[in-house]
């Protein structure tokens, strides 16, 4: 009975938004209730596969939170990198090519109108997000780092793009890493924003 406790509070923790006795009660219900149906089918194939099931989908508690950081960072220099081409593009009446494109027209859209260091660090970094943003997330402890031999903490892998076969591409990260990501994006959009305020103004904004 201990153990069918244990299991339960470890669901609650990984399953139930933090926020949960603060929404409003017929939310609470609905999620309950579509909880309750998941756990009904798991439980019919015995608790070993629910664990299974909890272990492999949720890598670590801190990871969706590592995660959000990036994407949220990510969408914000992307979206200094759109105004930038916008407003280089002469005018707000038509919609520049690429203002609202794919991050990889993006970043050739801005290499007409930024400094090559810039975009080659914007470049690099939206390839980590794709990682962050499409891969699945895995326990990271069968990849060893090639010098300290140490573990990863965690492991994406992410469809390769256009290969003859279905392939997929592997990235290893560590939590600082993950966070290393997010800053970076903040500073990109910090940098990009101020060659922005130079376009609109006309003023050294660099620093």
């Amino acid at each position: 009975m201990d153990d069918d406790r244990e299991l339960i509070d470890e669901i609650r923790k990984w399953v139930l938004p933090p926020d949960m006795e603060m929404r409003p009660k017929s939310e609470q219900i609905a999620i309950g209730t579509a909880l309750l149906h998941r756990l009904r089918e798991m439980l019919a194939n015995g608790p070993e596969s629910l664990n299974r099931h909890v272990s492999r989908r949720q890598v670590s508690p801190e990871l969706p939170t590592l995660n959000g950081e990036v994407v949220i960072a990510a969408a914000w220099s992307e979206d200094a990198g759109g105004t930038l081409s916008q407003a280089t593009s002469g005018g707000w009446d038509t919609r520049t090519k690429r203002y609202d494109d794919t991050s990889t027209r993006l970043v050739k859209a801005l290499r007409a109108v930024a400094p090559k260091q810039l975009v080659d660090r914007l470049e690099t970094a939206l390839e980590l997000r794709h990682f962050v943003v499409h891969g699945i997330w895995v326990d990271g402890s069968f990849v060893k780092h090639p010098v300290t031999r140490k573990a990863y903490d965690f492991v994406s892998m992410k469809r390769s793009y256009r290969t003859d076969a279905p392939e997929k591409d592997i990235k290893a990260f560590m939590p600082n890493s993950l966070k290393w990501l997010a800053a970076e994006f903040w500073e990109l959009e910090d940098e990009i924003e101020k060659l922005h305020s130079q376009v609109i103004f006309g003023k050294d904004y660099t620093g």
